[in-house]
């Protein structure tokens, strides 16, 4: 009986450890199926989920600091205020305790310029993906509102503001922004950045920052999550 239960248990463990594995270090990309680049697309180390941090309004002695003058926090940025990223409006009507706290949009990052996730973006039928640069690490915010994707001052100001940060070792600044429509109003932002700074297994941390007026984004990766048979895949 107990020869019959062992012979019983090794495939279903087996089955167990299968599913235990991603799906990216259990098959190869041409093997993905359609519903695995949407897991890839949803859960992986290449794409995240972020809520911006809001940050304080500036001072004017700030503002003179980082070369703006007058009111706003920047050429362009008026449209990543508190009413348009969370639907509501910026100064929440006050109860008993006082102002409701203001609930910012989650938005999706995607390490865009990674094999993994052009090839999934491939297998889910996405339309139009970012348009990727020769000699760049390219990083897209998707799914923000309210962004006028024509304001060439708008991106001008996000690439002063966006780095790749990694320990010990030198920022990687933006050198290009791009501003993409989307359905329903929405927009993917992205980011490109400097292959010459090179980015290996070795750095432990990646950490993604960018400033959309009032909101900071900040999001890890970890290199060493995002390698496929051994090689790393950004």
């Amino acid at each position: 009986m107990k020869t019959i239960l062992k012979s019983l248990g090794f495939p279903f463990l087996a089955l167990l450890l299968m599913a235990a594995v991603p799906v990216w270090k259990s098959k190869q990309m041409e093997q993905w199926s359609e519903q695995d680049a949407k897991l890839i697309l949803t859960n992986s180390p290449w794409v995240k989920k972020v809520t911006p941090a809001l940050m304080p309004p500036l001072n004017e002695d700030q503002r003179r600091q980082g070369g703006q003058m007058g009111g706003g926090d920047g050429i362009g940025m008026e449209a990543f205020t508190p009413a348009t990223l969370t639907g509501v409006g910026a100064s929440a009507a006050a109860g008993k305790r006082g102002r409701r706290p203001i609930h910012v949009a989650t938005l999706e990052i995607r390490w865009e310029s990674a094999r993994a996730v052009r090839a999934a973006e491939e297998k889910a039928h996405e339309e139009d993906p970012p348009a990727l640069t020769d000699g760049s690490y390219v990083v897209a915010i998707y799914d923000v509102p309210g962004v006028d994707v024509n304001q060439t001052a708008l991106s001008f100001q996000l690439k002063k503001d966006a780095f790749l940060k990694r320990e010990g070792k030198k920022d990687i600044r933006a050198s290009r922004v791009d501003l993409l429509p989307q359905e329903g109003g929405l927009a993917t932002i992205v980011f490109m950045f400097p292959r010459s700074e090179e980015i290996t297994t070795q750095d432990h941390r990646i950490t993604f920052l960018a400033q959309l007026g009032r909101l900071s984004v900040a999001q890890y990766f970890y290199p060493e999550e995002m390698a496929i048979q051994g090689k790393l895949e950004i």
